[in-house]
């Protein structure tokens, strides 16, 4: 069973251990640390070990956006990502809720399409040759 559970500073190891697995770099490093300390992350457990991360804020023109979803490459297929979702989309203070990937993360677009989000938009020249996807979900409805 997976709990998700707002990360403390007592976490950062663990989380940027598995970003860098996954990554195959440490280069977020300080951007983990910082969306840690400032209340952004939340991390997902099974037997109380940390298994998956993310981040959300509400930075993307003041609606919340779902940054990183990451899962350690063990835990990954096993309902992580969707359960940290789900988790996300009930935490949401705003009524949208944005996500994005790259074209090429084709798991991460049947997911969001799964979970009822809409393609709303695509960038280029983020990634060379690998459009960035934007997705929206009204988590929120207003009175």
């Amino acid at each position: 069973m997976t709990s998700i559970r707002l990360a403390t500073s007592q976490d950062i190891p663990a989380v940027c251990t598995i970003d860098a697995r996954v990554l195959g770099s440490t280069s977020r490093s300080s951007e983990l640390q910082e969306a840690i300390e400032q209340g952004h992350c939340y991390v997902a457990l099974i037997d109380m070990n940390i298994v998956g991360f993310a981040i959300i804020n509400q930075s993307f023109f003041k609606n919340s956006f779902i940054h990183l979803i990451i899962v350690h490459p063990h835990y990954q297929k096993r309902g992580v990502g969707e359960e940290m979702m789900r988790y996300l989309e009930t935490i949401s203070p705003t009524e949208k809720l944005f996500t994005s990937t790259n074209l090429s993360n084709e798991r991460m677009q049947r997911l969001c399409l799964k979970l009822g989000y809409a393609h709303c938009g695509t960038l280029t020249h983020l990634d060379p040759d690998d459009p960035e996807m934007f997705f929206c979900k009204y988590v929120r409805y207003p009175l």
